[in-house]
């Protein structure tokens, strides 16, 4: 209906007709119940905010009770700014109906009648798609929230606008289609302006595909320390369509694709509320015995001195080169990346600390070198003359030296 329709329908309205096929006391009937139904939503709207609140409240404590994570700050059962916005169009929806019912009730001219309908399918359209766009974020807040999440502060809500946008143009798009217009040609060319867009931006498209994916798939949350396989580590600081940020342990802000992130493996080590630690060291060969069967006890004693630190075991492992080698395990609960490496050094000083004051003695690498004085500088003993002496020569010997033996206290005794 073009503005020249409008016109003439404003110019060429008969109010004599009008009154005619629409008696006084009609009109004040429609009028009366027109107005006592906007004053009946306008009264009960505050008590019907208020049991819908009361039963959110009481859900959200049911769903909470029975999974939701221990240890966390409870947050509100809902955003009340979303549901405000949701209350208000659904407000302006009951009223746009009312008046819509009492303008059907009139009797018009089918030219009227028509124009009055389009205005009303028109508006009540419009209120719909907004409360739609406000329902779909509201719910999903509340399901975030039973699980001891928000909408604001989840990386979820980039996506909002999306959703929003493709909203409002599925709503607008039904609402060209029921007033007649060709929609079927819009579509066809918004389509092959998408694949022309989708090919000169194939890259930012991969990025923004890979950041849906993250957002679904939630490989790490801000916060998170994570390691690339490139080698690159850092704590995920943003993530948005096209980059994800990571900002180093020296500091340093590492910009990296979206695609490379859901295209390499990650290590996350944010994640996890704790950490095991596996230790190696070794303790000299020439240690005491007694003191080397301590050494398993001095390491529990230095790793309990934390209450961060659970103990795990302590043996020995192996023999080494020059030493005993034994292994330490303990699990350090830090969820925190720095927190975590400064706990694991202080256990470590801790540790050296107990073994000094036990006089334990670490070894190192040693060489041992046997020289002698003998022409050309043999290494290591000198091997032993080669024996000339005749067997039969020998048992001589060994005769004279056994008769020697017995005449020996004799000749003392003479003397």
């Amino acid at each position: 209906m073009n503005p020249e329709t409008w016109k003439i329908l404003l110019e060429y309205f008969d109010y004599r007709q009008f009154l005619h096929q629409n008696p006084p006391l009609r009109l004040a009937c429609i009028f009366g119940i027109v107005c006592l139904a906007l004053g009946a939503v306008r009264v009960l709207w505050p008590w019907v905010q208020r049991k819908f609140e009361a039963f959110m409240e009481r859900k959200y404590e049911q769903a909470s009770g029975s999974g939701g994570k221990s240890g966390e700050a409870p947050v509100e059962p809902m955003d009340f700014s979303m549901y405000e916005r949701v209350m208000l169009h659904l407000k302006r929806l009951f009223y746009v109906g009312i008046i819509s019912w009492g303008a059907r009730m009139l009797v018009l001219a089918p030219v009227y009648a028509n124009a009055l309908a389009t205005i009303f399918n028109i508006v009540c359209t419009v209120i719909a798609i907004a409360l739609v766009a406000a329902i779909v974020p509201f719910n999903l807040d509340i399901y975030m929230r039973r699980h001891g999440e928000t909408l604001k502060t989840s990386q979820s809500r980039s996506l909002m606008p999306i959703v929003t946008g493709l909203i409002w143009a599925m709503g607008l798009t039904f609402l060209l289609d029921n007033l007649g217009f060709r929609v079927s040609s819009i579509v066809a060319g918004l389509g092959i302006m998408g694949v022309a867009v989708g090919l000169a931006g194939k890259a930012i498209l991969e990025d923004f595909f890979s950041y849906i994916v993250i957002l679904l798939d939630k490989p790490f949350r801000i916060g998170d320390h994570v390691e690339l396989k490139s080698g690159k580590a850092g704590d995920v600081e943003y993530m948005g369509p096209k980059t994800t940020h990571l900002r180093s342990l020296e500091g340093d802000l590492i910009v990296c694709a979206n695609s490379e992130m859901t295209t390499n493996t990650i290590v996350n080590l944010g994640s996890v509320s704790e950490r095991p630690v596996v230790l190696e060291l070794g303790v000299a060969f020439e240690m005491p015995l007694d003191v080397v069967k301590r050494v398993p006890d001095m390491l529990r004693e230095a790793v309990e001195a934390f209450p961060t630190c659970s103990f795990d075991r302590a043996c020995m492992l192996s023999f080494g080169s020059a030493n005993y080698m034994f292994q330490l395990i303990y699990v350090v609960h830090e969820p925190d990346i720095r927190s975590f490496q400064m706990t694991r050094s202080d256990v470590n000083l801790a540790i050296q600390q107990k073994l000094n004051d036990e006089h334990v003695l670490g070894a190192y690498p040693t060489t041992h070198m046997f020289m002698t004085d003998q022409p050309g500088g043999l290494l290591g003993p000198t091997p032993p003359a080669p024996q000339t002496t005749t067997p039969v020569a020998a048992a001589k010997a060994e005769q004279a030296a056994q008769a020697g033996a017995k005449a020996a206290p004799g000749s003392g005794s003479a003397s």
